[in-house]
């Protein structure tokens, strides 16, 4: 008979933690890398460059997109995996490719904008 509490139904965690890396990790690289902008805006108004906010931003940018593809290459594992974590790799998806299209709509600014403005 089989124990309550044997390991029969456990997740692959090495896929959840993909998949997570994509829900949690690309929102929270967004919002680091916004909340660095706002801190480096004012070194970079006093040198009067604008490579303080220009050079983290599109790093993050770049990172951002690396998590959406850790993100890609697990979706195709969660689709042929127990119930719930095909709905997680569309989740995951979706969340990662808006942070991207929002990273993007971000990187502009600091483009266009003089630091000091």
């Amino acid at each position: 008979m089989p124990s309550s509490t044997s390991h029969r139904a456990s997740f692959n965690r090495g896929l959840l933690a993909a998949l997570f890396t994509g829900i949690v990790g690309a929102p929270l690289l967004w919002l680091t890398a916004l909340e660095t902008g706002y801190v480096l805006a004012y070194q970079s108004c006093d040198d009067r460059s604008q490579g303080w906010v220009i050079v983290p931003t599109f790093v993050f940018a770049a990172i951002i997109i690396a998590v959406s593809a850790i993100t890609l290459r697990a979706h195709p594992q969660a689709e042929h995996d127990r119930p719930p974590m095909p709905f997680l790799g569309w989740v995951a998806i979706g969340v990662a490719g808006l942070m991207v299209i929002v990273m993007m709509a971000t990187s502009l600014p600091p483009l266009f904008l003089h630091p000091c403005d």
